[in-house]
């Protein structure tokens, strides 16, 4: 599994694709840097810590800095990569960023992006729609029911979580029928201190209520990292959401087969 050269790896994303590829990297014997731009390891990860049935998901964050520090990676923390680093192999595992589309109201005080639910539970009331019926939204739905919350969930498309695994999501939907008031097939079209404001399926304007938003509409890719990085180096990788939003599975995956490839 050695590599025959050791060469200098950077690694940019500390989330668990650019973690599993910065190990993988120093498994094999290379010099490898991680650098991630927040304080903490983890990327998406992070927003895991506060739903009690995905803490351990959570946890594997953390698992995954252990393998790499021991392994020998050099982690960098609050360190945002630069074109002007000279690496031979730069893996590129940015992630993704929420997908917050200009909806009147979206940027209220009222609402909570999904990925710092985390950060800001405190200010969750307790009539809480949920605005994005995809795997996020769904499990955070859940969570917010259990703890007692009277709990919408809003969803453009007919289907709920169609980002789920095919053995996950059948229990997933019966869990939404305990705790959630679902309204497939409604648009949002304002965000207010009451609620939503949305079109359903008959054309009609309807409000969602709730004093409390929860945004859960998506990632998209952080393709300006990937833009300003991509030439850099002699051997370059894209991996996990960086590349295309997915899975962890996926993110891991891509980042062992990256490393290996060095």
């Amino acid at each position: 599994m050695r590599a025959c050269d050791r060469k200098k790896v950077l690694v940019v994303g500390a989330g668990p694709g650019g973690l599993y590829a910065a190990y993988t990297a120093a498994r094999r014997g290379h010099e490898v840097i991680l650098c991630e731009k927040e304080d903490k390891v983890g990327g998406i990860l992070k927003s895991e810590q506060a739903l009690p049935f995905k803490h351990e998901m959570f946890e594997l964050s953390g698992t995954y800095k252990i393998l790499a520090e021991k392994a020998g990676v050099e982690i960098r923390l609050n360190t945002e990569v630069t074109p002007k680093e000279k690496p031979y192999a730069l893996i590129i595992a940015a992630g993704s960023s929420p997908l917050v589309p200009p909806i009147p109201g979206l940027h209220g005080g009222n609402v909570i992006v999904v990925n710092n639910y985390y950060k800001e539970k405190d200010k969750v009331t307790d009539d809480v729609v949920v605005f994005g019926g995809g795997l996020a939204g769904c499990e955070c739905a859940i969570h917010l029911g259990m703890e007692g919350k009277r709990v919408h969930l809003v969803e453009m498309r007919d289907m709920l979580a169609p980002d789920a695994n095919v053995r996950h999501r059948p229990l997933l939907l019966k869990e939404i029928d305990k705790y959630v008031t679902v309204h497939t097939g409604y648009k949002g079209l304002e965000v207010t201190a009451e609620g939503i404001w949305c079109e359903n399926a008959a054309g009609d304007k309807v409000l969602v209520p709730g004093t409390s938003v929860i945004c859960a509409l998506g990632q998209r890719s952080r393709t300006d990292v990937v833009e300003a990085l991509m030439d850099t180096a002699p051997y370059v990788r894209v991996i996990g959401d960086a590349s295309r939003v997915s899975t962890i599975t996926n993110a891991v995956y891509w980042g062992y087969h990256a490393a290996l490839d060095i």
